[in-house]
């Protein structure tokens, strides 16, 4: 009975499962590694691995000891330091001398605590040369004048977002002012069902304006970003299929769906912005000029619009100023403007500070530029209102 049992727990433990319960460490990559461009200057090696399993749960500790070999030559005086990722553990050696110029040949030997190995072995063209420091003021300078190229891209989406966003604010204020009373007030004092009728009419565009402005506020830009150039043409296709209309349909291209997510975002807010500056206008000034016989419109666009855009014109160019920032949200769908370029650059060389130094100190340029000028206009419109 004895032997039996024995025999059923050497089965158990031959098992595939058992096996995959207790798996040795796997190396994954390593650092420099075969075909690098750059950046290892020949005093630091990095191996990723899947650590040794005990029970199905990695443990990293269960590897006991760590080797490595350069040039057939075991390194001496090496710093070993273990960190723990998602994807994987990370051994990072230093301390040891600085790895002559030309093809140096790795070797590198992970054992368990239960004596199971991992082996790699690679080779590497060193540089003979320490590694960069924290800013690599040589990348800079290198790239600087391929990220600066995505100014270009930069400006040109928030002038076009800054002008269809006023545009939509603008509309979606007016809509909001067509709220002159509630419908309580509105039967106490005409007491007209006719009259009723015509105030539902006149809501519509106050609550169309209402709802944009509450969803738009309401939810991230990154996500409406998303849902732009992503939905939408997933969108049209569901309509393709049910309708031929849709067939000439063109999806809209990454640029074309960061302007609209930024036009319509900065829209919902500058629609409060624009309706707190016109009803900061006494209104007898609009008395007056029905007075004279002005019609609305006319009232609007000479009396009412100018006056309030010169009161909004501080609020007006704060927004503009996190617009050309928040235009960096569009290099997560492939627009190449500044900080997409950066990222480039970074996951080219492994240096992903240098790079997006370069792109902090365009757009603080950027905002400072705008900042001057939004200071010379707004002294222009107190000097002109101090005149009037």
């Amino acid at each position: 009975m004895l032997a039996m049992a024995v025999a059923a727990v050497a089965g158990i433990l031959a098992s595939p499962a058992a096996a995959a319960a207790n798996m040795p460490p796997k190396i994954i990559s390593t650092t420099p590694y075969e075909g690098m461009l750059s950046g290892w200057g020949g005093s630091s090696v990095s191996v990723t691995f899947q650590p040794a399993k005990r029970n199905g749960k990695a443990d990293p500790l269960l590897v006991d000891q760590c080797q490595l070999w350069i040039n057939g030559v075991p390194a001496q005086g090496v710093q070993r330091a273990v960190s723990e990722a998602p994807y994987g553990s990370t051994i990072q050696f230093s301390g040891f001398p600085l790895v002559r110029a030309g093809a140096a040949r790795f070797r590198v030997l992970l054992v368990t605590k239960s004596m199971q190995r991992a082996e790699k072995s690679w080779e590497f063209a060193a540089t003979g040369q320490k590694a960069p420091s924290l800013v690599n003021f040589g990348l800079m300078r290198q790239w600087s004048g391929y990220i600066v190229r995505g100014v270009g891209w930069t400006v040109y989406i928030t002038i076009f977002s800054a002008v269809l966003g006023c545009a939509f604010g603008l509309i979606g204020a007016l809509g909001r002012l067509m709220k002159t009373m509630t419908f309580k007030e509105a039967w106490q004092k005409h007491h007209s069902w006719a009259f009723m009728g015509g105030h539902v009419l006149r809501m519509i565009p106050y609550w169309i304006s209402t709802f944009y402005t509450s969803l738009f506020r309401g939810t991230p830009l990154l996500l409406q970003v998303y849902i732009v150039y992503y939905a939408l043409p997933a969108f049209i296709v569901y309509m393709r299929l049910h309708s031929s209309m849709w067939n000439n349909v063109a999806f809209p291209s990454a640029v074309v769906s960061g302007i609209t997510a930024l036009s319509l975002n900065y829209g919902a807010y500058l629609t409060e912005v624009f309706r707190g500056g016109i009803q900061s206008i006494p209104k007898g000034q609009t008395e007056a000029a029905w007075a004279l016989g002005m019609p609305q419109r006319l009232i609007l666009r000479l009396i009412v619009l100018p006056q309030a855009f010169r009161v909004v014109t501080p609020t007006l160019g704060n927004y503009f100023i996190s617009l050309i920032k928040d235009t960096s949200l569009l290099s997560a769908i492939a627009v190449t403007e500044v900080l997409k370029r950066a990222q480039l650059v970074g996951g080219m060389f492994y240096d992903y500070l240098s790079p997006l130094l370069v792109a902090a100190a365009i757009y603080w340029c950027l905002t400072i530029f705008l900042s001057f000028w939004q200071g010379r206009l707004e002294r222009r419109l107190h000097r002109d209102r101090a005149q009037a």
